[in-house]
């Protein structure tokens, strides 16, 4: 992967849908780029948005149709040019390429919702906060944060999602965010970024979390909780 490449990567990189080579490639680029790091930050609010906006159950046959099409359909590169791009032009192709990605998923999953997770190699759909909330199994734990405000936790283990939402934690600088863990016996995992503005992030809720824990970290995310936590939530 070239230099140039990197930078096309943001979309696919919200929407989990790089490989674990490209993924360390864009974690270590993120470092040093804050134009990438801003572009994941807005991609990640607007998946964030359009999923909890979006609810509908996806039909049972989505999943079939998708993986019948993916392994029916030539995966290509992305085309380049051979001179690289710089300055506004560049990052005008950068987003267009993004776009397309988010848009291509948007389709795919049948307008049920943008927030993707890999399940078995394989992108699924999330559920949107209102479904987790009707479930027949849901509950809502709430705690308080450690420097004011608290956060709540609506998870429901039949549909295997949780959707986690901050009320007033303290305001981050730009070049921090929140990022929630859900842990269990594997230890810490990261479910993303609480986006700045409403706070609230859904994501899927592995059958062992046992508890959810939102830590202070760089604007584009951390692999591992490098702060304490500013709340902990104990799930049922």
């Amino acid at each position: 992967m070239t230099a140039a490449e990197v930078h096309t990567l943001t979309g696919a990189y919200v929407l989990d849908a790089v490989t674990d080579l490209e993924r360390a490639a864009f974690d270590r680029h993120l470092a040093e780029c804050p134009t990438c790091a801003a572009e994941v930050r807005e991609f990640r609010e607007t998946a964030a948005r359009l999923g909890a906006a979006m609810n509908a159950a996806p039909g049972t046959s989505l999943r079939s149709r998708v993986l019948t099409a993916v392994a029916e359909t030539r995966q290509l590169p992305p085309r380049v040019d051979n001179a690289p791009a710089t300055g506004r032009a560049w990052r005008k192709r950068a987003t267009a390429v993004a776009a397309s990605i988010a848009a291509a998923a948007a389709i795919l999953v049948g307008g049920v919702g943008i927030g993707l997770s890999q399940v078995d190699g394989t992108p699924a759909p999330v559920a949107g906060f209102a479904q987790v909330q009707e479930a027949s199994d849901a509950v809502t734990v709430r705690a308080d944060g450690s420097g004011g405000g608290s956060a709540t936790a609506t998870l429901s283990r039949q549909l295997g999602r949780v959707v986690v939402a901050e009320q007033g934690l303290p305001a981050l600088d730009a070049a921090h965010s929140y990022q929630v863990w859900l842990t269990g016996p594997r230890g810490p995992q990261s479910a993303g970024l609480l986006p700045a503005g409403d706070g609230t992030l859904t994501a899927v809720l592995p059958g062992d979390t046992d508890r959810i824990a939102i830590t202070t970290e760089p604007a584009a995310g951390s692999p591992q909780p490098t702060t304490a936590p500013v709340a902990q939530l104990p799930l049922a």
